[in-house]
């Protein structure tokens, strides 16, 4: 797999004639299918996206978490191929989870997901022995103040979470989003309802 990832790392350099974009961010929380990512406490992360052409892509992404106390820097390495047509579309990606310490297992998915209009869903495949989760998305266009997002998901053991995403673009490149997460998870144990803020900016 090591190898794999060179490999890729390998393929976004040296296609610098396709279009890339990426984003950075902070947040108040890094609340992620149901578990907080750092005890509630303050993410920052950072995002590359390669467009490879034919509705293929690969990417990273990368930021701080939190394992029992111990903070840990995640990142994450993704390729993929979407397509579209008219209000429907298709998402297939392979991911790969790498942590910098020891208090979380690496671990790789397989994410397929798709979408007609508003309305999507998806299913995380997980490799070996990390679990599959499923969701689905409702956007609600007709709000005009924000763009509104309902998100409910469940793992395979049964574990669920349900969140509202609102985002609001203050610029261009520049949002601000608010996230309202039930059933948040610290180590696996239920928290209650949680609020995370957070600022992207895209470059």
């Amino acid at each position: 797999m090591n190898k794999l990832l060179v490999l890729f790392a390998g393929v976004l350099m040296s296609t610098s004639s396709f279009a890339m974009s990426g984003s950075y961010g902070v947040s108040t929380d890094y609340m992620w299918r149901g578990q907080t990512q750092t005890d509630h406490g303050m993410h920052a992360n950072l995002s590359l996206k390669q467009d490879l052409g034919g509705g293929f892509y690969g990417g990273a992404w990368t930021g701080n978490v939190e394992v029992n106390g111990t903070q840990e820097l995640e990142m994450d390495f993704y390729g993929g191929f979407t397509k579209m047509k008219g209000d429907f579309w298709v998402d297939a990606k392979y991911v790969a989870y790498r942590y910098t310490g020891e208090s979380v297992t690496d671990f790789e998915e397989r994410i397929v997901s798709v979408g007609y209009n508003a309305f999507s869903y998806g299913k995380a495949h997980g490799i070996e022995e990390a679990l599959n989760y499923e969701w689905y998305e409702l956007k609600l266009p007709f709000i005009k103040w924000a763009d509104v997002t309902l998100h409910s998901g469940e793992w395979e053991n049964g574990l669920d979470n349900k969140s509202v995403k609102l985002n609001w673009s203050l610029t261009d490149d520049l949002t601000l989003g608010m996230m309202v997460m039930s059933h948040i998870r610290d180590d696996n144990m239920r928290t209650g309802d949680a609020i995370s803020f957070h600022l992207k900016s895209k470059f």
